[in-house]
């Protein structure tokens, strides 16, 4: 892995452009200031990487940030979507177990003008995890309970990006149980918000490692799923 300099954060020249690309979403304009991209995005969010991932190795955490493919393309697929922008208009990142966006489970960083936040956990899983996420749940309520408590005891939630309207099949039993609502879960995630000067400053490396030490309970359990799948 190349070496980086200390995270320095993102400077308001990054939110600038990010609210600009918002309003002039086309390829010329990107492409006349792609270099405020590399310098203003792409180069600090590499750096925040690499420091998370030397942080995560001295705390044996399993997980790590790679620069290179941490960090998701900020260009859109726009072949099945009837917005045509080419432009994502926020910057996203991972710190994964093999340190690359299509590992399962990590930490996600946003990047975007008044819209920050870290995420962590299980999105939009595919649905083989999910069913043996539910069996694992089932089988063992207690186990994935006091992994819920552990996250409560950070400030953290566990929250859903869908949720059922009924019990799956099969789960019915389980009407009125401790574990009913999360049995509906199409995700398992927990976040954080901030604000933009929470990510100009380098402060937020701590913010990062902190959110990697206080979910790492949810991860590992999702990681016991995935060994199930």
């Amino acid at each position: 892995m190349d070496d980086y300099p200390p995270f320095p954060g993102f400077r308001k020249e990054a939110f600038d452009f990010l609210k600009q690309l918002a309003a002039n979403n086309d390829r010329d304009w990107f492409k006349a200031r792609k270099s405020i991209y590399d310098d203003e995005i792409v180069f600090p969010m590499r750096c925040l990487l690499a420091e998370a991932s030397k942080e995560a190795m001295g705390r044996n955490l399993n997980l790590m940030g790679n620069p290179k493919k941490g960090m998701f393309r900020i260009y859109r697929d726009t072949r099945f979507s009837k917005n045509k922008d080419p432009y994502k208009t926020s910057c996203g990142a991972v710190v994964s177990r093999n340190g690359t966006t299509k590992s399962y489970g990590g930490i996600y960083i946003h990047l975007q003008p008044d819209n920050c936040f870290l995420a962590s956990g299980f999105w939009s899983p595919e649905t083989s995890f999910l069913r043996a996420w539910r069996a694992y749940m089932a089988e063992d309520p207690r186990h994935f309970l006091d992994m819920t408590q552990a996250l409560d005891d950070k400030g953290l939630s566990v929250q859903p990006h869908d949720s059922l309207k009924r019990l799956p099949r099969g789960y019915e039993d389980h009407a009125g149980s401790e574990i009913e609502n999360y049995l509906k879960f199409k995700g398992f995630t927990t976040s954080r918000e901030f604000k933009n000067a929470d990510f100009q400053d380098r402060s937020l490396i701590d913010h990062v490692v902190q959110k990697m030490e206080d979910c790492y309970p949810l991860l590992q359990y999702g990681w016991e799923v995935e060994q199930r799948a």
